[in-house]
């Protein structure tokens, strides 16, 4: 069986732009989430090119000496803005998947792209055991996209900061559900 881990950024220093670093809680996170044993399985971690997935996997590829590629595709779902009331703009966003909500990229599009994109680099890794760092509501919609569905605002928000979820990627189920650094 071939192991994909999917790990969310851990928590963030939100600013008016859009690269948010990690907070200094964050940074704990990456560090604890560095120390799971399950780095030990990783042949190779790709990460989103968004500062705060980077800081959140640099601390994994240093302690055990793993590669990390940048891959622009496992980027968070797209805003050109802060969004106010952005709990209900979510809900919006995964109840009706089509439509651009607040000028954020439809959720549709996103899922398709990040199942495209995960995928794709398990195909371009064949055999290899992968850590993908990436962020909550992209890895909500592929995990929701994996069962024929749409994600929830429960499920995105259950999806804890510097968590670590466990996908076959023989059978694209979903083998161990978000669990914290």
């Amino acid at each position: 069986m071939a192991s994909l881990y999917l790990v969310r950024h851990a928590r963030t220093k939100i600013s008016d732009d859009e690269c948010w670093p990690l907070s200094e809680e964050g940074e704990r996170q990456a560090d604890l989430l560095a120390q799971r044993s399950f780095w030990r399985e990783v042949e190779l971690i790709l990460s989103s090119p968004e500062p705060k997935a980077l800081q959140t996997a640099k601390p994994a590829a240093r302690r055990w000496s793993l590669p990390l590629e940048t891959t622009d595709c496992l980027h968070e779902v797209r805003r050109p803005h802060l969004i106010p009331d952005y709990e209900d703009t979510i809900a919006r966003f995964f109840s009706d998947p089509e439509s651009s909500v607040e000028d954020l990229e439809p959720a549709a599009q996103a899922s398709k792209r990040i199942t495209r994109c995960i995928k794709g680099l398990s195909a371009k890794h064949p055999g290899k055991t992968l850590a993908i760092v990436s962020h909550g509501l992209v890895t909500a919609l592929f995990l929701a996209h994996l069962e024929g569905r749409w994600p929830t605002v429960a499920e995105w928000r259950a999806i804890p900061f510097a968590g670590l979820a466990v996908v076959d990627t023989t059978t694209w189920h979903l083998i161990e559900n978000w669990s914290n650094a």
